[in-house]
């Protein structure tokens, strides 16, 4: 009788040791990483230098082979950390991946100093200013760097989605006027495309910058995002154009409005905000729904 009562003791107790390491095995693979982010120094081929970038990996980002890419880039006077920093996106995405409203993604925002992402010099060097004064014009092989430098070392490091569906770009200020120049030339790269209240401009704004810009005919024509919009091939592209209605770039970007919604575009949309104002609490107050845009599950 006793060797049958110790028998099931043991026999109990094997089966709720069992249980126990079923349990811990179920709750191990039911962890969730989290997302992480990093700097990266790498050089760059186009512009002959160092340069640095910020890589946001989403959450688990073992449990997949392979992620699209959004690539963010700054406004004037600031650098790769303004998406990450001032504006929250990491944390925006973070919330919204949670919440299966997009897709898990990598973001990158890399330093274009304040050069407008143009081709405009063979070398990169400062054309307008004091290298120590953080609003000096810099020129230099800017759309190469972006286009085949930035976009190569992410291919080359890390588990990106190498196809134009895939890959995405956009801009605050002088940065969506870069990712609107950049996008729209570089179609064969870049599906989706967002113009943030970017700094596009009709006339001689700043003088001194618009000859830079445009030294002919020729130049604006093949630079300018307004030209663009409406000479580019967009019939696959994807565009999301918004801007403040107490920004001082709405005329400019209501012109771009009017020549985007006579285009055939794969997708396009459009918002003017009341009381946007030029500033990182409009687009902090706008991320989800760019994120949304480019990340969106109802929207690849």
């Amino acid at each position: 009788m006793k060797v049958r009562k110790l028998l099931f003791v043991v026999v109990s107790l094997f089966l709720l040791l069992q249980q126990s390491v079923f349990a811990e095995a179920k709750q191990e693979k039911g962890k969730h990483s989290a997302s992480s982010t990093m700097k990266v120094s790498f050089y760059s081929e186009a512009l002959g230098q160092n340069m640095r970038m910020n890589v946001y990996l989403p959450p688990d980002y073992e449990a997949k082979e392979k992620y699209p890419v959004l690539y963010v880039l700054h406004a004037y006077k600031l650098n790769e950390d303004h998406w990450f920093q001032a504006l929250h996106i990491t944390e925006q995405a973070d919330t919204l991946i949670a919440a299966g409203k997009i897709e898990p993604m990598i973001i990158v925002a890399p330093e274009i100093d304040n050069s407008w992402g143009m081709n405009s010099a063979d070398e990169k060097k400062i054309w307008l200013g004091d290298p120590t004064d953080p609003g000096a014009w810099y020129e230099g092989r800017y759309e190469d760097y972006v286009t085949k430098d930035v976009v190569g070392y992410i291919d080359g490091h890390f588990k990106s989605d190498k196809s134009r569906n895939s890959r995405y770009i956009g801009g605050t200020s002088m940065g969506g006027y870069a990712a609107l120049h950049i996008g729209f030339r570089n179609t064969q790269l870049f599906s989706k495309v967002g113009g943030h209240a970017p700094a596009v401009f009709q006339d001689e704004l700043w003088k001194p910058l618009f000859d830079w810009m445009y030294p002919t005919e020729a130049d604006r024509n093949a630079k300018d995002p307004l030209r663009l919009a409406a000479t580019a091939k967009l019939n696959q592209t994807s565009v999301y154009l918004d801007c403040g209605d107490l920004d001082e770039f709405k005329i400019a970007t209501g012109k771009l409005n009017e020549i985007l919604s006579g285009r055939k575009l794969k997708h396009y949309e459009f918002h003017l905000i009341p009381g946007g104002k030029h500033d990182d609490a409009y687009w902090s107050g706008q991320m989800a729904s760019y994120l949304t845009f480019y990340g969106g599950m109802d929207k690849k």
